[in-house]
C-alpha cells in the first residue's frame, strides 16, 4: 500500500515534505489578512467530491484506499476548513468508522489551500443567545469530544498539511503521530488575539515537543 499512500500526500501537495512542525512560526503574519487571502481551488473541490463519500458526509471526503483511510477537510458549513460541531462530528464520524475497519492507519489532510483555520468562531458567536452559559457549555462540550477523540484513537493518524494550520487546526497535528508539512504551511495559534485559552491540549503538548522556552 506504500505507492497509494505516497500518491496520496503528492496529491495534497506534499510529495517534497519536512517532518518538523517547531521550525515553522507565522508571528509576522498577518492572521485575517492571510484567512483572507488563502482562496480554495473550486476545481479540486468539485473533483475531489466524486466519491461515495460525498452521499454520506458534507463537510468532508472519506476515500478507503489500500491499507487505510483518507480523510480530507472539505467544508460547506464553513469558510476556510474551519471547525463548527457540524465538521467536527463528521470527522469523529470518519476517525470512528476507521477506528473499526481494516484499516491500518488514517491519512488526514484538506482540500484547497488551506490546511484549517480553527475554530469557526462566526459560528459559535451567531449561537450565544440570551442563554450564554448553556450555548458556551454546547461549544466546549463539542469541542471536547473532538479532542478527545483524536487523543483515544489507537491507529496512527498520519497528517499532510498543505497550508496554514490556525489554532485548533495546529493544536491537534501533536495529537497525532507523524506531521508532514510542505513549503507552504504555516502554523498560528492566535488565543491571546481573540481572548482565548489554548485548546487541543496545547498547553502541554507544544512544550513537550518545542521546549519552555519557545
Amino acid at each position: 500500500g506504500t505507492p497509494t499512500f505516497m500518491e496520496a500526500l503528492a496529491a495534497n501537495g506534499t510529495a517534497n515534505i519536512q517532518t518538523s512542525v517547531t521550525g515553522v512560526t507565522g508571528s509576522k503574519r498577518r492572521f485575517i489578512d492571510d484567512r483572507r487571502d488563502q482562496p480554495f481551488d473550486k476545481r479540486l473541490r468539485f473533483s475531489v467530491r466524486q466519491t461515495e463519500s460525498a452521499y454520506r458526509y458534507r463537510d468532508i471526503v472519506v476515500r478507503k484506499q489500500d491499507g487505510f483511510t483518507h480523510i480530507l477537510l472539505s467544508t460547506k458549513s464553513s469558510e476556510n476548513n474551519s471547525l463548527n460541531p457540524e465538521v467536527m462530528k463528521e470527522v469523529q464520524s470518519a476517525l470512528n468508522t476507521a477506528a473499526a475497519d481494516d484499516s491500518k492507519l488514517v491519512l488526514f489532510s484538506a482540500v484547497g489551500s488551506i490546511f484549517c483555520c480553527g475554530l469557526d468562531f462566526i459560528y459559535f458567536i451567531r449561537r450565544l443567545t440570551d442563554d450564554r452559559k448553556k450555548e458556551s457549555t454546547k461549544m466546549a462540550e463539542a469541542i471536547r469530544n473532538f479532542v478527545n477523540t483524536f487523543i483515544q484513537f489507537k491507529k496512527p493518524i498520519i497528517v499532510a498539511v498543505n497550508g496554514p494550520a490556525i489554532g485548533l487546526g495546529a493544536s491537534i497535528l501533536p495529537l497525532c503521530d507523524v506531521v508532514w508539512a510542505n513549503e507552504k504551511a504555516w502554523f498560528q495559534t492566535p488565543y491571546t488575539t481573540f481572548g482565548q485559552s489554548p485548546d487541543g491540549c496545547s498547553s502541554l503538548t507544544f512544550p513537550r515537543i518545542m521546549g519552555l522556552a519557545s
